[in-house]
């Protein structure tokens, strides 16, 4: 296994921002010696994507070289003292990939094409190392460059943060003399369809797939403060409108990282992993972050070690795709071994100056850093919530969009998202795990949540409206889902109304295990011990329970036990998730349960419940009185 290489004392005290700079270098050292210029790739031997073999040649030079860029601009004449054969490699390989005469031609963009995504992403590097990178070029690779740019002025590009790299490639054309009269309209219209997409508090959806999620920081706030940062002269009451829309994002998007640097695993291209700091380069270089530059970098330290000393690496030495670990099912169909270095997002920060009172500054005690907070964010319908260290998303709002169904629902359509818990991914066996989700099945077809409208959003609570469905299947469920929070533990409340009689299954947190043997023993043990209305699951000291209130008349353990089975869960090889069951008649009727999922075998103890008007009300040893219906506004 790869490991982030130990560094010595007197060398962690050469500068400031070595701490980061010298990560980012362990990253590129594998890297760069698999450059065949001549061939205008990176040998990186993976996963094919979708697209093609060209998209994929593409994207293992230009996603590395984002991170060289960042890390070449930020160490500036240092770099090539340190790495000096490197600048030529890459300079090399974009000759030979730019150049059409070459066999190596990397080719035209055509419309909707992979080609589009790259060249956007290449112009950032470019512009973050202009002066040493860009300005050393001879002026026959420029041009060559340019013109290859060039075949992306008007070609197709899907309607959503994509519209951001056809944006960039113009501008940085107009840089270089290459503008034409219709380039300025183009990047009006591109920029009103962005825009149209903001939400408010700093949120987005993301145009034609309608989600909100982790690419609102790598995507759309990394993009806005990078054009406001290097094109700004254009339009600087549009680069302040996106600075301040970054300002207010900022704002509670920390809440989204654990004490031990973790997130939960929510959304699409999760093999992205730390491009969640994508947006604190440039909002720090721009003063537009609103933390301390100590709690900036408590969180950025935590969440890279969270990866960097784990198994993210294939055994020769680049990313794997995967999470924690490799992890196959973690892919999108666009996605190929390349693609995991979309991370070098996550290195923004090197866009600070050597000189940046930034670097001078202390990582923040982590009880300051990590303190407990609710943020509800009804512009998207999303919830974060910080307790204990943990944090976890509660989506009453977020999906993604009809037309890419390719994702899967169930990376957005669960209730809960738990840093702590990891989850359980779908794929086209699985669409609906029923881990934090309630799912129904008609005889042997299941169906889950997709489209949620948020009805009611509180810091302690919140309900939405939901139908369990799809389009082309005659049965559905009408849902209405009530969730409130104490600490660790959640109360679940479901209004339910089928169109035919069905099974509906309500699964709790996945307990992540490591083997075979000791998750098939775990699920033997608490399958002769546990009742209809309690159930608990442990595993070295991790603990995920169950108690149903009302309504249902079954409770199993389901999960991964078996080799033979595929791997889904984010945190561990094998997951067991506590489940309750209950046979729906066509009518309307109500469900209750309590999940839980920590550490403390106290706090995990069964509530003790006696009903009242207003709905249970419940007592704890450890939390209290607590009747959580009584906050609700709306029947």
């Amino acid at each position: 296994m790869i490991v982030q290489p130990e560094v010595s004392e007197a060398k962690k005290a050469a500068h400031p921002s070595d701490w980061l700079a010298n990560r980012a270098l362990a990253l590129l050292d594998p890297l760069v010696p698999r450059i065949i210029a001549q061939e205008a790739r990176l040998d990186i031997s993976g996963r094919a994507s979708d697209h093609d073999a060209r998209a994929d040649r593409l994207e293992s030079f230009a996603r590395p070289f984002h991170l060289y860029a960042l890390w070449l601009g930020h160490l500036k004449s240092e770099s090539l003292e340190l790495r000096p054969g490197w600048l030529k490699s890459f300079a090399d390989c974009l000759r030979h990939g730019t150049d059409p005469n070459s066999n190596a031609y990397w080719g035209p963009a055509t419309n909707f094409h992979q080609q589009v995504v790259e060249m956007g992403l290449f112009v950032l590097s470019l512009e973050l190392c202009r002066e040493e990178f860009w300005d050393a070029l001879d002026d026959d690779c420029k041009s060559n460059v340019l013109d290859w740019l060039e075949t992306s002025r008007s070609a197709g590009t899907h309607w959503n943060n994509h519209l951001f790299f056809a944006i960039f490639v113009l501008e940085f054309l107009g840089k270089e003399g290459r503008a034409r009269k219709g380039d300025d309209a183009l990047i009006e219209q591109w920029f009103r369809e962005l825009e149209s997409m903001y939400r408010g508090r700093g949120w987005f959806r993301d145009g034609m797939n309608d989600s909100a999620d982790y690419y609102n920081a790598f995507a759309f706030h990394y993009y806005g403060l990078s054009w406001a940062l290097w094109y700004r002269s254009r339009d600087r009451a549009r680069a302040l409108r996106w600075q301040a829309w970054a300002r207010d994002f900022l704002k509670s998007y920390s809440l989204v990282y654990a004490e031990d640097g973790s997130v939960p695993n929510f959304g699409r291209s999760q093999t992205y992993r730390f491009a969640t700091l994508a947006p604190y380069g440039a909002a720090l270089l721009l003063d537009d972050c609103p933390l301390p530059y100590g709690h900036v970098r408590r969180i950025a330290e935590n969440h890279f070690d969270y990866f960097l000393k784990g198994s993210v690496y294939a055994p020769e030495g680049w990313m794997n795709i995967g999470w924690k670990d490799e992890l196959p099912i973690v892919a999108e169909s666009y996605s190929c071994i390349s693609s995991t270095y979309w991370s070098s997002k996550g290195f923004s920060l090197l866009m600070l100056p050597r000189d940046h009172a930034f670097w001078k500054a202390e990582a923040s005690p982590a009880n300051e850093v990590y303190s407990d907070s609710v943020e509800e964010i009804p512009e998207v319908g999303l919830t974060f919530r910080r307790f204990d260290g943990d944090t976890e998303i509660l989506n009453s709002g977020s999906s993604v969009s009809v037309v890419n169904l390719r994702f899967f629902e169930s990376k957005w359509s669960k209730l809960a998202y738990r840093a702590s818990t990891g989850t359980v991914l779908p794929d086209k066996e699985m669409r609906f795990p029923e881990d934090i989700a309630l799912v129904a099945e008609f005889d042997d077809h299941r169906l889950g949540r997709h489209t949620t409208f948020p009805l009611e959003m509180s810091r302690d609570h919140l309900l939405c409206a939901y139908t369990l469905g799809e389009k082309t299947f005659p049965e559905m469920v009408d849902v209405e889902t009530f969730i409130s929070w104490k600490g660790p533990w959640l109360f679940i409340h479901h209004k339910v109304k089928p169109s035919a009689s069905c099974l509906l299954r309500q699964g709790g947190f996945p307990l992540g295990i490591p083997n075979s043997e000791q998750a098939c023993m775990i699920q033997k043990s608490a399958m002769s011990e546990m009742t209809c209305d309690y159930l608990s699951l442990q595993m070295d000291g991790r603990i995920t329970v169950m108690q149903n209130l009302e309504g249902f008349d079954a409770i199993e353990v389901t999960g991964r036990t078996s080799e033979s089975e595929t791997r889904r869960h984010t945190l561990s090889p094998f997951h067991l998730v506590p489940t309750l069951k209950c046979q729906m008649p066509k009518e309307r009727m109500t469900l209750s349960l309590l999940l839980y999922a920590g550490t403390n075998e106290e706090e995990a103890k069964p509530w003790v419940v006696t009903k009242a008007v207003s709905g249970p009300n419940l007592k704890h040893k450890e939390f209290g009185h607590w009747n959580p219906l009584e906050s609700i506004t709306l029947s």
